[in-house]
């Protein structure tokens, strides 16, 4: 976890689908596109990974190959530098309107 960022109603309303999956990268630190959907109160699989591509896409975020502890691939999901400064501004906007 990298640290806890409370959004409040007002920033909410005001944050796209794409946006709120970054705030959830954020907050998750590292992790998979299962760990989105259990993270993101109803979201589908198929919802979460076409955001992540668009965010990678934008580059907000960075997805790298891993493996799992049977060995399997996996998509390990982190927030970019770019994605850190999104973030930043995220952070002010909730601060402003808190």
């Amino acid at each position: 976890m990298v640290e806890v960022l409370k959004l409040n109603k007002k920033t909410e309303s005001l944050l796209s689908h794409p946006l709120r999956v970054l705030v959830l990268i954020y907050q998750l630190g590292e992790c998979t596109v299962s760990d989105l959907v259990k993270a993101s109160g109803g979201m589908s699989a198929s919802t979460i990974t076409k955001y992540v591509r668009e965010l990678e896409s934008l580059g907000l975020i960075s997805v790298t190959q891993g493996k799992t502890s049977v060995g399997t691939e996996k998509k390990i999901i982190k927030v970019s530098d770019k994605g850190l400064q999104v973030i930043n501004y995220i952070i002010k906007l909730n601060e402003l309107l808190s």
